[in-house]
């Protein structure tokens, strides 16, 4: 009998030890911690490549991950560690011989992680990008939506430039893509465009 009470103890305190550790969210924040630090070792051998070359390199260098594509900037181009597919990389402008700017993604495993909520219609992605990249140029690549090299919306009733590469959105009032007079519309106040 007192063999069974012990046991039964030692059950409810392993039990409850392992509900307060919760180990499934503990590899998920480890799997989030490697994709953070890949993303890192990346951006910092983008960078060392852009010295060098004068641009970033071509939009399929991470698809061969594991191998050795990026050397001697990387030993080796690291992968997903839970899936083990190539991280998702992003070139603005895009189609072009020679880009200017990246940005790397990961999916966030942990879907409590705050840094999965930094960028604005794309929950759970964390990105690593080159210094010159503005927040729409981040969104448009892990959300596929359109960006604006100019953005144009009515400001006090006048078309005028609200954004350079931004999202073709604003406050839900009007925005236009490169049509700088606004195609002769500008709206009521309500319906002015403040910020892209």
């Amino acid at each position: 009998m007192e063999l069974l009470i012990v046991v039964t103890v030692l059950v409810i305190i392993g039990v409850a030890v392992l509900t307060m550790l919760n180990p499934m969210v503990q590899f998920l924040k480890g799997y989030d911690t490697v994709r953070k630090a890949d993303l890192a070792e990346i951006k910092a051998a983008f960078e060392a490549y852009y010295e060098d070359h004068g641009c970033y390199p071509p939009s399929s260098i991470l698809d061969n991950c594991g191998g050795n594509d990026l050397s001697p900037y990387m030993n080796s181009i690291p992968c997903d560690p839970n899936s083990g597919d190539p991280y998702i990389l992003y070139l603005h402008p895009q189609n072009v011989t020679c880009s200017q700017n990246f940005v790397v993604y990961a999916v966030l495993s942990n879907i409590f992680d705050p840094a999965g909520k930094e960028i604005p219609y794309c929950d759970n992605y964390y990105a690593a990008s080159s210094t010159e990249v503005n927040q729409g140029v981040i969104v448009a690549g892990c959300s596929g939506r359109n960006i604006c090299a100019r953005a144009y919306g009515c400001v006090n009733g006048v078309c005028q430039l609200v954004g350079e590469y931004a999202l073709n959105t604003c406050n839900n009032a009007p925005a236009y893509c490169d049509i700088p007079d606004c195609r002769g519309y500008c709206g009521p106040p309500e319906k002015e465009c403040y910020a892209p």
